[in-house]
């Protein structure tokens, strides 16, 4: 089923959710993106879904709606907010709830006509395991304030002026003006933020709708890198012509908890909008994989990541709720089943499994078996690559020398204008150190192996000095074993070359790793190409790596230097040197891979790009082509000859500019003559006629012979 197909699906189900009530100091738009103000009302949208077990109940003509419940929140009264175990959430009064469904109305644009539904609120409900997943990933970033998270939009504001109505001399005062839900975005408790990120409104409205197809729920948690629709209502009531039932288009990025039978949590590497939470998500199959929520939030560098509550989640507590219900929707009880798939289990923490199950691995996972988190002692992390059975690990050099990618030199730069965009190393920093012991398990010495490699030259053991770099302390914790492990890596090569790259060496070497296979063909611009790594998620917060889909947006080639012409590795005159994707990269990413359809790695991840006001741009970034990294491939398949590895160390000012973001270095031009100069004697007494008149013959004169020189006219062009 292709892509159209499932949005058409998709919009037998998708809804949007309009909320209008008094607001007389205009205070119930806080933390929403956007709001429409209207004599002394608010008017907040959403996006819903149809109730999946609605087409199976019993009755036809009511509607069940699942939405977000940050739409409705502003406007529940005061007592249901200090006691929420109330059966029925009460309203202010004076609030109406709408829903929107897609209708012929819509396509004919007759906005005065579109079929607006009244409804009423049911009940709000909190999704219990999805809420500790997210408790328990801000609860990990609480002791780095930089790099801590909140819920919400970038766009929401949360100190809105108050509007007052100009049309009403006298505005009445609302007695529940000054109260917000508890887990409002004001909170900065772990747990109300988890609550006030997943809970979930349940709506129910009168109509004769009936669904053209079946929902199938997705039976099992989906892969990462998985294709996803998300079909929603962004800035929805600003416009609903334009802006109900869109759809947005990404992947799965990632899981939480990463070893359990079942998801409790969803990252989705999409583009979504405020006003989309609330959104169904199907798979490329069109199933339902669960509901947008609010993304979470980086406070300092305003990072999202797009969360999608697991619908499984969502039916388990839903059927609790149904099951309980005594009056109109007891006849629902029935259906209750159709909720949950058949072999659907609630998400256990405590409950692991192997990363991948025995299911079947798409080859895009079996590449994310390769990938490790590298730490080091002063509190920063990266990801890596395994490259052999041995234990090689290949990363980037400014992880373990930030001093050489403009780390140490930042400072002092402050004060000078820099390019619009620059290049930026993308390894994690952390401000405590991190206590990755606690992750440790007790490992298997029948499993485990002590590594004991010889590097050797021509000319025998192979000398070279990493002395002032090996005593750093350097970790690796290896994902795909069961349960992880950790053990100590040490330097093996940093490459002093254009090129930012390093080889590390596990001090333990378990007989399960599994090496990645290298692709060194040069990808062609527009194939698909995901990218793997520990991207904003550090140790603490015990994720595998994330996955984020995107295409090669270009492939930069470069000449080879002269030293290197004459090498047997390179019979080429000119080689990939770099690829831009569009794929989103975050911190922490840099050295981890860039793989292709066929899980094969065709780029290290090396750095993304920024603004000169320090804004990161996730989806402009920028990685080392396999194809360049040839002589790495060659020194893992033995392990050696770390004489092959001095082709990287080069230099190469082509190669240098292009990582620099600069244009190539011009030749410089022939030396000008010397313009004449006036006679010493003449010491400014002549005649200024006189004067200037020499000068212009001198002038020509100068320019009969410099014509003869061929001066370049081309000017270097400055800095992107």
């Amino acid at each position: 089923m292709g892509l159209p197909e499932v949005a058409e699906f998709a919009r037998n189900f998708a809804v949007m959710v309009r909320v209008q009530g008094p607001d007389p100091k205009g205070l119930k738009m806080r933390n929403h993106a956007f709001h429409q103000y209207n004599s002394g009302k608010t008017m907040l949208s959403a996006s819903g879904m149809v109730f999946p077990a609605s087409s199976n109940l019993e009755l036809p003509e009511s509607i069940l709606v699942v939405t977000a419940a940050s739409v409705i929140e502003p406007f529940v009264s005061q007592p249901y907010q200090e006691s929420s175990s109330e059966k029925k959430p009460r309203l202010i009064p004076g609030v109406q709830i709408d829903i929107l469904m897609e209708a012929k109305s819509m396509v004919d644009g007759n906005v005065e006509s579109l079929p607006w539904h009244p409804a009423q609120l049911l009940k709000m409900f909190d999704i219990p395991h999805t809420s500790a997943a997210v408790q328990s990933l801000i609860e990990a970033s609480c002791g780095s304030p930089e790099h801590s998270w909140e819920v919400g939009w970038s766009l929401a504001s949360h100190s809105r002026p108050q509007h007052i109505d100009s049309s009403h001399e006298h505005v009445e005062q609302s007695p529940f003006q000054n109260h917000f839900p508890i887990g409002s975005m004001g909170s900065s408790n772990p747990n109300l933020l988890g609550q006030s990120a997943t809970r979930i409104a349940l709506l129910e409205f009168p109509s004769k709708f009936s669904a053209a197809n079946s929902l199938k729920v997705q039976r099992s948690i989906p892969k990462r890198g998985d294709l996803l629709l998300a079909m929603g209502s962004p800035f929805g009531i600003l416009s609903p012509l334009h802006f109900f039932n869109n759809i947005s288009v990404g992947s799965i990025g990632n899981s939480y908890p990463p070893s359990s039978s079942t998801s409790s949590l969803l990252m989705a590497d999409i583009r979504c909008l405020p006003g989309m939470e609330g959104s169904p998500v199907f798979s490329e199959q069109a199933q339902l994989i669960g509901l947008l929520t609010r993304p979470l939030r980086q406070k300092i560098s305003g990072t999202e990541v797009q969360m999608v509550i697991p619908w499984e989640a969502i039916a388990s507590a839903c059927s609790e709720l149904l099951l309980q219900k005594p009056h109109s929707a007891s006849d629902r009880v029935n259906a209750v089943e159709t909720l949950l798939p058949k072999d659907y289990e609630l998400p256990n923490h405590s409950h692991e499994l192997s990363p991948f199950g025995s299911r079947i691995l798409s080859p895009v996972e079996k590449a994310m078996s390769s990938i490790c988190l590298i730490t080091t002692d002063d509190g920063s992390w990266a990801s890596g690559v395994l490259l052999n059975k041995q234990g090689l690990v290949l990363t980037n050099a400014h992880l373990l020398e930030p001093w050489r990618f403009g780390k140490a030199a930042s400072t002092s730069d402050r004060n000078e204008r820099r390019s619009e965009v620059s290049i930026i190393p993308n390894v994690h920093m952390m401000l405590e150190k991190i206590n990755i012991e606690k992750s440790s398990q007790n490992l298997l010495a029948t499993n485990l192996k002590a590594a004991d490699i010889s590097l050797k030259n021509d000319d025998g053991l192979y000398r070279f000095s990493l002395a002032k770099i090996n005593h750093r302390n350097i970790r690796v914790r290896l994902d795909f074993m069961e349960p992880w492990i950790w053990t100590d890596a040490r330097i093996v090569y940093v490459s002093k070359g254009p090129l930012d790259v390093a080889l590390l060496q596990l001090e333990i070497a378990p007989d399960q790793l599994c090496p990645i296979s290298m692709d060194v063909d040069c990808p062609s611009s527009g194939s698909e190409a995901f990218v793997i790594g520990h991207g904003l998620f550090g140790p603490r917060c015990d994720f595998l790596p994330s996955a984020c889909l995107g295409v090669i947006a270009k492939v930069i080639e470069a000449g080879r230097s002269p030293e290197s012409r004459s090498s047997k590795l390179n019979s080429c005159e000119r080689f990939p040197a770099m690829l831009e994707t569009t794929a989103a990269v975050h911190p922490g990413s840099s050295g981890g891979a860039v793989v292709n359809s066929n899980g094969c790695m065709i780029g290290l991840v090396t750095s993304n790009a920024k603004h000169g006001g320090g804004t990161v741009i996730p989806h402009l970034n920028f990685s080392i082509p396999c194809a360049a990294l040839k002589p790495i491939l060659m020194f893992s398949e033995d392990m050696q000859n770390l004489a092959v590895l001095e082709e990287l160390d080069k230099p190469n000012e082509h190669l240098s500019s292009i990582w620099a973001l600069m244009p190539p270095v011009s030749p410089k031009p022939e030396p000008i003559p010397d313009i004449l100069k006036f006679p010493a004697e003449d010491n400014g007494k002549g005649i200024k006629g006189s004067r200037f008149a020499k000068f212009i013959a001198d002038r020509n004169e100068l320019l009969k012979t410099t014509a003869q020189h061929r001066v370049p006219t081309d000017l270097i062009p400055s800095k992107l």
